[in-house]
């Protein structure tokens, strides 16, 4: 695995190895991430210029912006290199995540095993399972990858970011294996 994170037991399958996601995952998330703090930091920073403007203005009694922009520092910085720090946090964490998941389709159940931080191994039998669908946004699109959503009377689980040939192949075979194995009504 990745640098010594380990699945433990409650993890595992025993005779089997998971199917993991194409690397190219590892770069879609990135390229999320990267998308979602670029926009919390603008947000954060359009934020602050108006609470430190408000502020100046507020506090001199003046109406002129050039005298404000001498009141400025680098310490504002610092409000763009907090989600930047996290940032950097998050980037190397996408590729030990990835190495965390994966999926199994076993004689009667479907494994799925998500999470880093925040663990969770499905067991979903296939005579459960009551739909399955295939999504893709316009970022995965341009990364090739798709997303099969599971639904049954527990609720719904996912398998994120797989290519769209195997996520087609995989609605086609658990919803076959679904039929199959329906329990009589």
């Amino acid at each position: 695995m990745v640098r010594g994170i380990q699945p433990e037991p409650p993890f595992t399958l025993d005779a089997a190895e998971l199917t993991r996601q194409p690397e190219r995952t590892v770069r879609f998330h990135r390229i999320q991430a990267a998308l979602a703090f670029l926009g919390i930091t603008v947000l954060v920073g359009a934020l602050a210029v108006m609470i430190a403007s408000t502020a100046y203005m507020a506090v001199t009694k003046t109406r002129d912006w050039h005298d404000m922009f001498g009141w400025w520092d680098a310490r504002m910085a610092l409000i763009a290199v907090l989600p930047a720090s996290f940032y950097a946090w998050r980037w190397n964490r996408i590729r030990a995540a990835w190495a965390f998941r994966g999926y199994h389709l076993g004689d009667e159940e479907l494994y799925v095993r998500t999470g880093l931080m925040f663990r969770k191994f499905v067991v979903l039998a296939y005579a459960r399972i009551q739909e399955v669908n295939v999504s893709s946004g316009p970022l995965q699109r341009r990364f090739r990858l798709a997303t099969l959503t599971i639904s049954s009377a527990a609720g719904s689980d996912t398998i994120d970011d797989i290519d769209p040939q195997t996520a087609q192949e995989l609605r086609n075979q658990l919803t076959e294996f679904a039929r199959e194995r329906r329990l009589p009504v």
